[in-house]
């Protein structure tokens, strides 16, 4: 059975140009046409089952944070509907829910119970809250004494204080600290493996690829993507290069860019021959060729190698590397990158490959080419991780 069902959801925000003409409204005073209609999500689907975990990704003010607040009904649709079967742990934007002269220990009653936890229920386990927050000592001080970590402490630890069938988990976690950070993951790790749905949002790729298993992308209101969140993410990757409405293409892997220089191919090679099987620790080459279609003010040329999984492996580019690749206008060129000891552990890589300005592919993203190329590794030494450095034994007398 499905936990939650969205159906053709739609939301719009009435924006007044005055408090007099949003207070008149109330009292059907002013028509609509002294408002502005703005839609923040448009005709969104999709459902979530039992055990299930779902990243919402996209960029700011892309509807995300209006989606979850939907789905806990914390905010009414204006089109279409939800069905939740399941009780809900949520933790949103920063403070909801509480207030910021009472106690933190106040404030774990009023929160818990916003999110339908009886006070037996909170009696129960406000030791367990206090504990796993690490807040003991400023327990029963204010919570405007608090800081943003502080609060996403107490927020977290109310909100996972039972084991909910739905944890709904926002970008609150982004403002904490790394060891609570890790502690917070392993708390949603411990409720995945009982059976928890987790609905995330983050702009953390890391994150998104090792909690969820899938991925929606949101942008201005509409659902682009619904996959996994490798290629989720390489779709989000584009539309962020893509501010400026240059062109995004699915058909080759996700490719885009404004196109002032196109890729031609990207090639692998070990001791100068084509390879897509090598062995760990080879010499091999990535030759890239490309060619220039109307002038540009500087070139940079880049890759990145990817695990199966999407994980970023290594990757490095011109500008980082103090070289400057050709570029005049209509010229066809190639470059070589090499690495002499290519020492990644067994598996298979994917190689994206950009064309951009300066030392990031979001500056002037000319051409960028997601799975350009796919390379095999085979070891024949076994070791733990993704790369295998230089190790000594050194025995202690």
């Amino acid at each position: 059975m499905d936990l939650i069902t969205v159906d053709n959801l739609s939301k719009c925000f009435r924006i007044y140009p005055s408090r007099r003409h949003k207070l008149a409204s109330l009292f059907g005073m002013e028509s609509s046409k002294h408002c502005i209609h703005k839609w923040a999500l448009r005709q969104i689907s999709f459902s979530i089952a039992a055990g299930e975990s779902v990243a919402i990704v996209g960029r700011n003010g892309s509807g995300k944070s209006t989606l979850l607040k939907l789905i806990c009904q914390t905010l009414r649709p204006t089109e279409g509907r939800i069905i939740v079967n399941g009780r809900i742990g949520a933790l949103l934007e920063l403070g909801i829910g509480f207030h910021e002269e009472l106690s933190g220990r106040e404030n774990v009653y009023i929160s818990g119970q916003l999110l339908g936890m009886s006070k037996q229920e909170i009696d129960q386990h406000i030791e367990d809250i206090i504990n796993f927050s690490e807040l003991r000592e400023y327990i029963d001080v204010p919570l405007k004494k608090y800081s943003s970590g502080m609060q996403m402490r107490l927020a977290f630890s109310v909100a996972t204080a039972l084991r909910p069938e739905i944890l709904i988990v926002d970008e609150a976690l982004s403002v904490g600290d790394a060891y609570f950070q890790h502690k917070c993951f392993d708390r949603i790790k411990e409720f995945q493996a009982l059976g928890t749905s987790l609905l995330f949002v983050s702009h953390d790729p890391l994150a998104v690829k090792t909690l969820c298993d899938r991925a929606i992308l949101i942008d201005k209101g509409m659902m682009l993507a619904d996959d996994n969140p490798a290629a989720v993410l390489d779709y989000y990757n584009a539309l962020i290069a893509n501010a400026e409405n240059n062109k995004i293409s699915i058909d080759e892997g996700v490719r885009s860019g404004s196109g002032e220089a196109k890729l031609t191919a990207v090639d692998i090679f070990n001791e100068n021959e084509p390879a897509q099987v090598v062995l760990s620790g080879s010499k091999i080459k990535l030759r890239v060729s490309y060619q220039i279609m109307e002038k540009i003010p500087d070139l940079t040329i880049g890759f990145l190698i990817k695990d199966r999984v999407g994980n970023e492996v290594f990757g490095s580019n011109t500008y980082l590397l103090q070289k400057t690749p050709p570029f005049v206008q209509g010229g066809q060129y190639q470059v070589v990158f090499e690495l002499p000891d290519f020492r990644l552990a067994a598996g298979s890589y994917n190689i994206s490959v950009a064309l951009h300005s300066s030392y990031h592919h979001l500056s002037n993203n000319y051409d960028w080419w997601d799975h350009a190329a796919t390379i095999t590794v085979i070891s024949e030494q076994v070791f733990a991780g993704v790369v295998r450095l230089d190790t000594q034994y050194c025995e202690l007398i």
